[in-house]
């Protein structure tokens, strides 16, 4: 009899044993489920990013419509333009500093390539304006969009394309 309560406590011992492995397995599991369920919520994610839905959701034509961010390539026109004013005026001249934005570098090799002509056509533009349009942010800033697009009619001339994106003035003396 001895014997049997022996292996009665032993199987019990196994048993229990048994019972307290699968527990820390079931345990671990949930835990495992768990932590990797919040990295998922935590990071955004439910079975696929949101730029591959918004790609799934997009048509073709969508995509083709929508334009790529590209990096954005930056050229100094050294030296600064220095312009008379038209008219009389009691300020003189103006001295303007450009910087060029592209996409490609190969609208900056242009802009390099044309450049008598870019700089004869900007100083043109700045030659027409009075002292009284340049005297305010917003006279500035409409001289800044004639400036733009004169490079950009140069280039189209020059090239077929317009190249520079957006130009702008790093500093403005009016004296």
């Amino acid at each position: 009899m001895a014997e049997e309560e022996n292996t009665e406590a032993e199987q019990e011992e196994k048993s229990s044993g048994m019972k307290k492995i699968i527990m820390f397995a079931v345990v671990g599991l949930v835990m495992l489920a768990v932590g990797v369920g919040g990295t998922m919520f935590m990071m955004g994610s439910d079975g696929g990013s949101s730029e591959e839905m918004a790609e799934e959701e997009m048509s073709e034509e969508e995509m083709m419509e929508e334009p790529m961010m590209k990096d954005s390539i930056y050229h100094d026109l050294h030296p600064a333009f220095v312009a008379n004013f038209s008219g009389n005026s009691k300020k003189r001249y103006m001295q303007v500093y450009v910087v060029a934005m592209a996409h490609e570098q190969s609208a900056i090799e242009d802009l390099k390539l044309h450049m008598p002509a870019v700089r004869n056509n900007i100083l043109m533009t700045l030659s027409k304006k009075t002292s009284d349009e340049v005297a305010t942010v917003e006279g500035k800033e409409t001289l800044r969009q004639e400036v733009l697009e004169s490079v950009q009619q140069t280039m189209a001339e020059k090239t077929g394309e317009e190249g520079i994106k957006d130009l702008y003035f790093t500093k403005f003396v009016a004296q």
